[in-house]
């Protein structure tokens, strides 16, 4: 059964409960997580480095997505124009990412929760402290 949905403009995130996130929708630009851009008209599992891990909060926009894992990672996918995968220069910072990502900045915290607006991501730390990066 599912626990959260998050729905965007061209896609949208389902958590079930074992923690196992499923994306569907179409792929322009990465945004289901998928490795690749193919469209998805039925739920599809986002493998990768999500593979083995337990995601407990997710998040959509219209052109990129997060998560929190259960031990307060936080990985990121889609299109990275604004900066909204918090990628750094090094790893292209304008291109997409066509699978998830883990947000290295955030590493050394443990985030609980997160949001994601069309230009900007948002991640809340156990501390209760708010992180944003891209156009925010």
């Amino acid at each position: 059964p599912a626990v959260a949905v998050a729905a965007a403009t061209f896609h949208t995130l389902v958590l079930n409960r074992n923690g196992r996130l499923f994306t569907f929708g179409l792929g322009k630009g990465g945004r289901l997580g998928t490795g690749d851009e193919s469209h998805r008209p039925l739920p599809t599992r986002i493998m990768g480095p999500l593979t083995k891990r337990v995601v407990a909060s997710i998040a959509a926009a219209e052109n990129h997505s997060l998560c929190s894992t259960a031990d307060g990672a936080v990985f990121a996918w889609g299109s990275n124009r604004f900066g909204q995968l918090g990628m750094p220069s090094s790893q292209g910072q304008h291109s997409s990412k066509l699978s998830p990502r883990r947000v290295e900045d955030l590493k050394h915290s443990f985030v609980v929760a997160v949001a994601a607006g069309d230009r900007h991501s948002i991640a809340l730390t156990k501390l209760g402290e708010v992180y944003a990066w891209g156009d925010n």
